[in-house]
């Protein structure tokens, strides 16, 4: 079920109590970081807003792949697996490198 959502405007923290976040016109380029989820736990970030033209890079060791956003529009579903402790990309139009 898709519960509660939040927005950032800047790289930093993606939650993970919401299952949406939004990335709203961020104030620079960076790299965020997500947390780890509960077994199963599905997670969508959507670039809703990027007139600046900035690129947000989600890594980590519990990050399978490097994924980007730098562009509006640009979206990413996520499925973390607890027993392999990782986020992995499993839909969306964001750069998966």
């Amino acid at each position: 079920v898709i519960g509660d959502h939040d927005t950032i405007t800047a790289a930093g923290v993606i939650s993970v109590d919401t299952n949406v976040t939004f990335i709203n016109d961020p104030s620079g380029a960076g790299a965020c970081t997500i947390g780890a989820g509960t077994d199963g736990q599905i997670k969508i970030i959507i670039m809703s807003s990027n007139t600046g033209g900035h690129n947000i890079t989600l890594g980590g060791s519990n990050v399978a792949s490097g994924i980007t956003w730098n562009a509006s529009g640009n979206s990413a579903t996520l499925l973390y697996d607890a027993g392999l402790t990782k986020w992995y990309f499993i839909g969306g139009s964001a750069t998966v490198s």
